[in-house]
């Protein structure tokens, strides 16, 4: 059957060119759409990754994106430095209550510095004395800690700041930890810094109040005073802003609070989110202890106890939120869905037309063979062997063509290529049926 079908195909080679060159270009159509389909769809997800998503630590109603106290756990739950443990004491009245409660109940360890990078914070601390002198009139000066110069929104150019960085530095020293710092220009002046090697030397003084048991168990007031001076190289000044503050590395800072045996409190916190994809995981894992902006969170109850560094904290309110600045990625979001969609729906439109065409043309082709048919039944074949020959001849150049046409595209996808081939031998099905369901004389007189 094999056999005597090709040599059908070599008298009538014009035919199966044209069947062939068919199911080629149809092939073809079908794979470069899908392949436009899938490049949308890198395109995607790579613009989706590539939008940076901040996330900023503020007031719970988001009046206030730089917080000036923000607790050492906080920071913990977004680096994952130190274990941060909860227990739900929504149960409790106050905090004696909480305390009994928690004895009770398992606490469970919450981090989400899998779903975050490039953490940056912002510490600050008064100085008392620089060069044995105050600066700018008994102002305060604070000596400000940072990971990048975007901390602070002062000391960026958009904010009319103007940063000159002496030669051989520049912002990348927040990214370290060297005893460096750029002061106001107007602070730069001799009487500040030691013999003009341009350093400055601070003094900070910290008072605490502590309080310890006497022998008859009551706590007593006992007052403790800390002290400490260190030397930073200057190597750059700045204008604008409050002219009055320091920047220096953030470990320098974190050192300075060591040394005073200081609370640590942090100015900022905010970090991006390492993988946009995973940004509802993001909220739902951040719920349980912190909650984004809103107007009723002073009515929102927490009721969970904190458990960090063997320091407890407990309060019946959310004392911060987590600001997600994700307006960008939702926007780039909506633009791109609206493409693939459209893709989708022109390559939909394509495979129906290809079934559509397929379907005609396998009719076609049925009708222009009609004469072939007929001598093949006037010499007394079967209905099923001129059915099986008929169609195994189209299959052969549909199948042939597929493959030429696809082979560019590795004949993706194979379920639309396998449709297009299923529309077209159905309709040759139907049409060898229609006309071999006719008496043979009928067929003849119509030909005729």
């Amino acid at each position: 059957m094999i056999i005597k079908t090709m040599k059908s195909l070599k008298r009538a080679p014009v035919r199966a060119v044209a069947v062939l060159l068919f199911a080629a270009v149809i092939t073809m159509i079908i794979c470069a759409l899908q392949a436009s389909n899938e490049a949308e769809l890198r395109n995607y997800e790579e613009a989706y990754q590539a939008v940076p998503v901040t996330v900023t630590v503020t007031d719970p109603m988001g009046n206030n994106t730089d917080p000036s106290s923000i607790k050492p756990w906080v920071l913990d739950l977004l680096t994952g430095e130190s274990t941060v443990e909860l227990i739900d004491t929504s149960a409790a009245k106050d905090f004696e209550e909480s305390i009994n409660l928690k004895d009770k109940v398992d606490p469970i360890e919450v981090s989400l510095a899998e779903y975050l990078k490039d953490v940056q914070i912002k510490m600050s601390h008064f100085v008392s004395r620089i060069n044995g002198n105050e600066y700018n009139q008994g102002e305060k000066t604070y000596l400000i800690g940072m990971t990048s110069l975007s901390c602070d929104k002062q000391l960026l150019p958009e904010y009319g700041c103007e940063i000159t960085w002496y030669e051989g530095y520049d912002e990348s020293i927040f990214a370290g930890d060297d005893p460096v710092c750029i002061v106001p220009e107007a602070m730069a002046k001799p009487r500040y810094y030691n013999n003009g090697k341009g350093e400055a030397p601070l003094y900070f003084r910290t008072s605490v109040v502590n309080f310890v048991k006497d022998e008859d168990g009551f706590l007593m007031p006992v007052p403790q005073t800390s002290e400490y001076s260190c030397t930073l190289k200057i190597v750059g000044t700045y204008t604008a802003g409050d002219e009055k503050s320091i920047y220096c590395p953030y470990p320098v800072v974190e050192q300075v609070h060591g040394e005073l045996e200081a609370e640590r409190f942090f100015d900022s916190i905010s970090a991006t989110i390492a993988d946009n994809r995973h940004l509802e995981e993001f909220r739902e894992e951040m719920s349980v202890c912190l909650l984004e902006p809103s107007p009723d969170a002073k009515n929102i109850h927490w009721g969970s106890y904190v458990i960090n560094r063997s320091n407890e904290y407990y309060n019946k309110y959310f004392d911060y939120a987590i600001d997600i600045a994700d307006e960008n990625l939702f926007d780039l979001s909506a633009i791109l869905e609206d493409s693939i969609k459209f893709n989708r729906t022109v390559t939909v439109f394509v495979v129906i037309l290809s079934v559509i065409s397929g379907f005609l043309v396998g009719f076609l082709m049925v009708r222009r063979r009609k004469r072939d048919i007929m001598l093949m039944r006037m010499v007394g074949d079967s209905t099923a062997r001129v059915y099986v020959g008929f169609a195994l001849e189209q299959m052969i150049c549909i199948i042939l063509g597929i493959v030429i046409g696809g082979a560019y595209y590795n004949w993706n996808p194979i379920n639309n290529l396998v449709i297009f081939a299923v529309a077209y031998f159905i309709a040759l099905s139907l049409a060898l049926a229609i006309f071999m369901s006719k008496k043979l004389i009928k067929n003849v007189k119509e030909d005729e």
